[in-house]
């Protein structure tokens, strides 16, 4: 049976201050070369190796000690709301695609989210009750009349990859698969998707559910820079008990746009002797680690490209 909870080796910042770590997400790393130049000469001396993919989710979940499965409890107490204490459901409307005849998930945007959230609220409102309904702009969380009894799988991991390998498990798993199945029918005939394919959109085809816990244990104290807007990066960062004194600059979250140069901190922790930086991108995971004696590597040319071949 596969495990939708894989686990995530996310250590935390180094206790050397003159250490820096850099969590760097971005959709091409080509890009982020061509953004950020003087990268080239930097990494040329570090080691490096290329790992699974590993979503940016995963890593700041892991990073603060949460659960994945409290992450829609976690926004449900944000939001001020009290549960029956039987479990938070995240629904989501997502498109589904056939690949190499299997069922693969393709990545939501931005765009979609309105279309989403009414498709959730016209199927929630057809299937059979399970709980009760929550609006956050356009997000939707289900207050569970029950407890699920299963495992789910996040959104962010069917991603690109395939559907099969993050379908709820679990002593009610199949209840679940089931259900979800007969909501993929009504989405099917559903004339809001009928008028997304008119204007050339792709059909939001399927329904997923993501958490499951009742409740969210107080995110684990991990400051952080964060450079760019992630809802659950902010979400955790707001959750987390304050810290004593100033945040330490060791750490650094950047999300990276092509074309847009990295800020002036994230610059600053790449020029330490010892640090080390972890490139999330939707093919995979790329880490390189610097330290200081490794300036001795004066053969190593400046990388051309940020490449899955680790440099000679």
């Amino acid at each position: 049976m596969p495990s939708t909870h894989p686990p995530v080796a996310a250590h935390p910042p180094s206790a050397d201050s003159a250490s820096a770590t850099l969590v760097v997400a971005t959709a091409d790393a080509r890009a982020l070369l061509h953004d950020w130049p003087v990268l080239a000469r930097r990494l040329a001396t570090a080691d490096h190796r290329r790992e699974d993919h590993l979503a940016l989710e995963d890593w700041l979940l892991a990073i603060h000690q949460m659960p994945t499965a409290a992450e829609p409890a976690l926004t449900a107490q944000a939001l001020g709301l009290s549960g029956r204490g039987h479990g938070w459901l995240a629904v989501d409307a997502v498109a589904l695609t056939v690949s190499r005849d299997r069922l693969v998930g393709l990545p939501q945007a931005a765009e979609d989210a309105d279309d989403a959230a009414r498709l959730v609220d016209d199927v929630l409102g057809q299937m059979p009750v399970i709980g009760t309904p929550y609006a956050d702009g356009s997000r939707r969380l289900l207050d569970l009349d029950a407890p699920a009894d299963a495992r789910f799988a996040p959104l962010w991991r069917i991603a690109g990859r395939p559907l099969d390998d993050h379908l709820p498990q679990g002593p009610r798993g199949a209840e679940w698969r089931r259900w979800l199945t007969e909501a993929q029918m009504v989405l099917h005939e559903h004339p809001l998707n009928a008028t997304r394919e008119a204007r050339g959109l792709r059909p939001l085809n399927a329904l997923w559910l993501a958490g499951g816990e009742a409740a969210a244990p107080a995110p684990g104290a991990c400051p952080l820079q964060l450079h760019g807007n992630h809802p659950l990066a902010r979400l955790l960062l707001d959750a987390a008990p304050p810290s004593a004194g100033a945040p330490p600059a060791n750490l650094a979250v950047w999300l990276h746009q092509p074309g847009s140069p990295p800020p002036a901190a994230v610059d600053a922790l790449s020029r330490r002797a010892n640090f080390e930086l972890r490139i999330l991108e939707p093919s995979g995971q790329q880490r390189y680690r610097r330290r200081g004696w490794h300036a001795v590597r004066l053969w190593r040319k400046a990388l051309p490209t940020l490449c899955p071949v680790a440099p000679a």
